[in-house]
């Protein structure tokens, strides 16, 4: 099995058999390397700093063949004007949604077991994965609504 935090992006597309590109390896790249859960917008102005030009329909397709392959993940929130990505590193997490400004955030599952959550009846599933989104307000949203001169920017 390939190793998620050594291996190179060529290595983990080669891995997840799929053809090794410049578009895949830069948007795997970006993912791998960013710090939040980027749209596809912000995905290809990254990728496109590393390689040049790149289409949009090209980043929705790698991004489709990288959910396929399980390389990457897609949070869709209810309500976000659009959905999110990020490096699948099979770590077992959840996100913390702030309803006022879309940020995401990552919190580990309360649980070492995967899936760390099982339904009460799983009707002859094997269940492999739990998703959890908690919502709420981050710090900074419930700041600015106390004191309205520092107002949030949304930025979904």
């Amino acid at each position: 099995m390939v190793d998620v935090t050594t291996s190179s992006a060529s290595e983990l597309i080669r891995a997840a058999g799929l053809r090794v590109t410049a578009p895949r390896q830069a948007v795997l790249e970006v993912l791998r390397t960013s710090s939040g859960h980027p749209d596809v917008e912000e995905i290809t102005a990254a990728a496109r700093t590393r390689i040049g030009r790149v289409s949009h329909q090209t980043v929705y397709d790698v991004l489709a063949a990288f959910e396929r392959a399980d390389l990457v993940r897609c949070i869709d929130p209810t309500g976000s004007a659009a959905a999110r990505y990020e490096f699948q590193r099979h770590d077992n997490h959840h996100h913390l949604v702030c309803r006022s400004c879309r940020e995401i955030v990552d919190v580990p599952c309360s649980g070492d077991d995967v899936p760390c959550m099982h339904p009460p009846e799983s009707h002859g599933f094997a269940v492999e994965l739990a998703e959890v989104v908690y919502w709420g307000q981050c710090a900074r949203c419930r700041d600015a609504q106390e004191d309205p001169s520092r107002s949030a920017t949304v930025s979904l």
